[in-house]
């Protein structure tokens, strides 16, 4: 459900999802949207009092990913010279024709080989591939580690998929024993990754954001804090020597 509500002069769009939840969430998103999820039980009227109670966090969040705006990575042509960020470190992209689709990770570049590297829809199609691909080895890799860590309050090894998002890094379905993570995400460095990869398998064991699962997830990565702010505010790419 689409709804409006007016909080100091600002028209703030957000969209209301009702399901059995017990508390009234409200979230905030890089590209500034807003979603709030209540019980089916809680008015729309009893939700915009509870945004407003909460303006103060909701202006201030809305006001910060304004700001980072320019720093969000633009869509990727994939032409040469195009700058791709892996793992945090950025790598110069540069083509060349050959009758076999390959990309190569050198240390200084990313050498991506196809037939036609004028084609610019062969290149997002190659190396959105390849980045996914990547994706997968690397959040396989950290699930192998971390899962252990929580294997005795009963979270599986979790099913891993990747696919493109650009509101959020994961999601976690536990009934399904199944954790997604955005592409995106391998843009980022390892830690930032292995904060996403912690936060999706703690939601095995807390499937909402309260304290115990912030409690839990600081057992496992100390650290998240600070790999939280590093990833949303996309501050490793003003690095040119991540």
């Amino acid at each position: 459900m689409k709804r409006t509500l007016l909080l100091e002069g600002r028209t703030i769009p957000y969209e209301l999802t009702q399901k059995p939840v017990k508390n009234i969430n409200i979230r905030v998103h890089a590209d500034g949207s807003v979603r709030v999820s209540a019980g089916p039980w809680v008015s729309p009227e009893a939700v915009d009092a509870a945004l407003r109670q909460r303006s103060a966090f909701l202006l201030r969040a809305l006001d910060q990913f304004a700001a980072q705006a320019p720093l969000r990575p633009k869509p990727h042509t994939y032409g040469p010279g195009e700058m791709v960020y892996l793992l945090g470190k950025p790598y110069p992209l540069r083509l060349q024709p050959g009758p076999k689709v390959e990309v190569r990770q050198t240390p200084s570049h990313l050498l991506l080989t196809l037939p036609d590297p004028e084609d610019p829809q062969r290149r997002v199609r190659a190396m959105e591939a390849f980045l996914k691909q990547t994706c997968l080895t690397v959040t396989t890799q950290l699930c192998r580690q971390y899962q252990p860590q929580l294997a005795p309050f009963g979270v599986p090894m979790p099913e891993i998929r990747v696919r493109s998002m650009t509101s959020r890094w994961g999601s976690c379905s536990p009934a399904k024993g199944r954790v997604t993570f955005a592409r995106q995400l391998v843009e980022a460095p390892f830690d930032c990754v292995a904060y996403v990869v912690c936060h999706e398998l703690v939601h095995f064991v807390h499937p909402n954001h309260s304290k115990a699962f912030y409690a839990c997830l600081a057992h496992i990565f100390p650290d998240w804090k600070a790999q939280r702010q590093r990833l949303n505010s996309y501050s490793y790419r003003q690095d040119p020597h991540p």
